[in-house]
């Protein structure tokens, strides 16, 4: 039986609930987990990997047709540093061909504007299927709505090129600015990666290439 044809596949990311527990440690909710602290309550990094094999197989490429993050709800926080001291977090989902960890990644660059394929990266534009980031702000002047938080911009990068690979890597940041006071915490919703692909044959010799570069960017 061909495995030809339509499909959707998914990956789901727990939720992060982090907060400040000094200068030098962050605490993560037990809902969490997966999620890395790579630098103490500044950022903070979930991997994740998808095997293609049952799907696809030699001499096939797997072509995207549709790309989304979903959340279920909203995002909530508390910064004790008061209006004057507004906390940004930056949250940034990655569909990749090669795993984004935060050597890769660059994940202070992201906010310095050091997006894969742009100027500032050495990360190859083609590596990247899917990439999208949003800023999020803790509303400190709303008086009695703690927690609230809000969407102050958005953007989206990646080349949605066809894979040849077999594995797909699956990366969400959360790059935190001013999460600097006891008490402070943030709470990001889980979130399900979806993409709609198309497993067909290519020609021999653009399949041979495509199968060259995901295979290098797998070392």
């Amino acid at each position: 039986m061909s495995i030809e044809g339509e499909r959707i596949i998914s990956k789901m990311v727990p939720p992060l609930h982090a907060y400040h527990t000094s200068e030098s440690t962050s605490g993560i909710g037990d809902e969490s987990a997966g999620w890395n602290v790579i630098v103490p309550n500044q950022i903070f990094q979930w991997n994740g990997v998808l095997d293609l094999s049952g799907l696809s197989s030699e001499h096939l490429t797997t072509f995207f047709t549709g790309l989304n993050v979903q959340e279920p709800y909203p995002y909530s926080g508390m910064t004790l540093a008061g209006p004057d001291n507004i906390c940004y977090y930056l949250v940034t989902d990655v569909i990749s061909n090669i795993p984004f960890d935060a050597s890769i990644a660059s994940l202070a660059g992201f906010v310095e504007g050091q997006v894969p394929g742009f100027l500032g990266t050495t990360t190859n534009w083609d590596d990247v299927i899917m990439g999208a980031w949003r800023e999020v702000v803790v509303k400190t002047e709303i008086s009695g709505n703690i927690g609230a938080m809000t969407i102050n911009q958005t953007g989206s990068f990646g080349s949605a090129e066809a894979s040849a690979s077999n594995k797909l890597y699956f990366t969400r940041t959360v790059v935190c600015t001013n999460m600097s006071l006891l008490g402070d915490w943030i709470k990001i919703p889980p979130a399900r990666f979806v993409a709609g692909i198309a497993i067909l044959e290519e020609p021999t010799h653009e399949y041979l290439m495509r199968l060259k570069r995901s295979s290098h960017n797998e070392q």
